[in-house]
């Protein structure tokens, strides 16, 4: 298992970064089903818990950027590039 801690600027007024942060992961729920198994979202949606074969990831966002922390496979470590373009295409796509 590998470390993944890692923050992006998102660049939008908190309004935005709420809907866009909550369309990237629905989009990763969807697109990426055969691995994200268990999805847990915080009261106020501002963090989601993310797990499934081999990973366990927390995200979240605050008025400047979104946070990924958890364990994932030392595979995934390898796509934190992609990973990382992948959230910030999603959250770009919705501004």
């Amino acid at each position: 298992m590998a470390q993944v801690d890692f923050a992006l600027d998102h660049g939008q007024d908190p309004e935005a970064a709420r809907a866009n942060f909550e369309h990237a992961i629905t989009t990763a729920q969807t697109r990426f089903a055969k691995w994200v198994r268990q999805v847990n979202w915080s009261e106020d949606r501002s963090s989601v818990a993310l797990a499934g074969p081999g990973f366990d990831v927390v995200l979240t966002y605050d008025d400047q950027k979104v946070y990924v922390r958890g364990t994932v496979p030392v595979a995934f470590k390898l796509m934190e590039g992609p990973i990382k373009m992948f959230i910030t295409q999603t959250l770009a796509d919705r501004s």
